[in-house]
């Protein structure tokens, strides 16, 4: 999905950081008013992409500019992680714009920004989560801001993508499998050229880094409904077989994540997820490859769009594939897929999402 740059802010709601007071740290235990602990399951997936994560919206905000932190956009901070793992996520999606973390072509990544980043990765091990990072850059950039180019172009060659990359894994090559690289969000419209710059990125990566999971979306803004149309032949080389294919999802009439029109006018169905999803599940049977869907959404406002969520989830579960929701993050502010509780009240679309994941549970103390 795109990330528009008009996200109305909003401070930390208080039901996060009242969630921040009920869990339990890693390592620690906790009381709930004196008579009850939290308790989360402490382990980690072994295969991630089978689970069920959340996507936090945040250090992609306000596209094709490298813009002004904490004015333009904001990374996560760990109370937000908390509240998403009381409630069993363990994997968290979290992606940012090219531009500011690397804001020259074949320059070295900024400082300020590497650091932020370094941050979340601490942040999400402090919760025992998986995080997923990469570019949400559709494949382009702003050699200029507002003026994104595609990879491939005279203004950004594939060179500068796999030097951006080389540098990503030399950076933090130190760190366990707790992070995961996706090579970039929906690429589209690169004139068939995609695999063979996801397979330069990949090579690149494997030079320093020879065993972590690399997620590799598909082409055609990796939408799973037109995945054949675009990514049938798609099969990349990987040294160390860590590769985990990605498509994205919606579910309303245009499918591009937008719900301007209201559940009756798109004529919607709960069939209609399965029906979406199908092509990129038969075609990861087909040729024995693993894959995830990390974006889907339905909006809070009516309450047959979780039936059609609970279908989607529920079929990719049997097809042993998992996925993370579109879209939790502190500044999203009245928009309708948002995850984010508010007032201390979960949003409503939580009581789907916690069917698929594992959420904390109270004990008393005995």
């Amino acid at each position: 999905m795109k990330v528009s740059r008009c996200v109305q802010r909003r401070d930390f709601l208080g039901g996060i950081a009242l969630s921040v007071g009920m869990v339990l740290w890693p390592g620690s235990t906790g009381a709930v008013d004196g008579e009850k602990a939290v308790v989360c399951d402490t382990g980690l997936p072994s295969e991630p992409w089978r689970e069920f994560g959340i996507n936090i919206v945040g250090p992609a905000l306000s596209p094709g500019v490298r813009g002004e932190y904490a004015k333009d956009y904001i990374y996560p901070d760990e109370s937000l992680l908390a509240y998403y793992r009381s409630k069993g996520f363990r994997v968290a999606r979290v992606t940012f714009l090219w531009e500011r973390l690397q804001p020259k072509l074949f320059s070295d990544l900024d400082a300020a920004e590497t650091e932020r980043l370094q941050s979340l990765i601490e942040k999400a091990r402090g919760q025992n989560m998986v995080l997923i990072i990469g570019p949400h850059n559709y494949a382009r950039y702003a050699v200029k801001d507002g003026i994104p180019e595609l990879i491939g172009s005279n203004a950004v060659p594939v060179a500068a993508f796999v030097d951006f990359w080389r540098r990503v894994a030399i950076r933090f090559a130190a760190h366990d499998e707790q992070l995961i690289y996706t090579l970039m969000n929906e690429p589209h419209d690169t004139k068939g050229a995609w695999a063979g710059i996801a397979q330069a990125a990949v090579d690149a990566i494997r030079e320093i880094d020879k065993q972590r999971w690399i997620y590799l979306p598909g082409d055609g803004w990796s939408s799973a409904r037109s995945w054949r149309e675009f990514n049938e032949h798609l099969a990349i080389t990987d040294s160390a077989d860590r590769l985990v294919y990605v498509a994205h999802q919606y579910f309303d009439g245009s499918g591009k994540g937008i719900y301007e029109k209201s559940y009756d006018d798109d004529r919607i169905h709960p069939e209609i997820a399965i029906n979406r999803l199908r092509p990129f599940l038969e075609w990861l049977q087909r040729r024995g490859f693993r894959g995830t869907v990390t974006e889907y959404g339905v909006p809070n406002d009516d309450p047959r769009w979780f039936a059609v969520l609970d279908s989607a989830l529920d079929t990719l579960k049997q097809a042993g594939v998992g996925g993370a929701y579109w879209a939790g993050g502190p500044w999203w502010g009245d928009y309708p897929l948002s995850s984010e509780p508010r007032g201390g009240t979960d949003a409503p679309v939580m009581s789907v999402l916690t069917k698929f994941t594992n959420p904390c549970s109270l004990r008393r103390w005995e």
